[in-house]
């Protein structure tokens, strides 16, 4: 018996999830590698703030499913998108008061290039479902 297909698919929102916790070590062995250990602990730090706040929004989003949940689903969408903004305003607070010494450079750096894998992970996955 086949599964119906459905609505919503959380195919890409894990596999961004996983794309981005893969980039975050990645992230600080390249600030390391250019700069020094104080780099890469900031390159972390951006990056685990960016994935964070991705896992809070795609956990937020893809908690209802179906037809009948379209309103539940935008809300859900809407306090996910509100949820990840305060996650990497508050991340950024508590990393740049609290953390000395700190890269900035490398900090928003780790942050961006963890960022950049929602423009990667799509591709990636539409590469896969067309050798299926």
């Amino acid at each position: 018996m086949s599964r119906p297909n459905r609505l919503i698919d959380r195919r890409l929102a894990k596999a961004l999830v996983f794309l981005q916790a893969f980039m975050i070590p990645i992230a600080a062995f390249i600030a390391w590698i250019v700069k020094d250990a104080n780099a890469a602990l900031s390159a972390a730090l951006g990056a685990f703030v960016c994935w964070l706040a991705s896992c809070y929004f795609s956990w937020q989003s893809f908690r209802s499913a179906g037809a009948q949940a379209s309103r539940q689903i935008l809300s859900n969408m809407y306090r996910g998108l509100i949820g990840k903004f305060a996650i990497v305003v508050v991340g950024f607070i508590l990393i740049l008061s609290n953390v000395k010494p700190l890269s900035a450079v490398a900090l928003f750096g780790g942050f961006i290039l963890v960022q950049s894998m929602s423009w990667i992970a799509p591709y990636c996955i539409s590469k896969q479902q067309k050798r299926a």
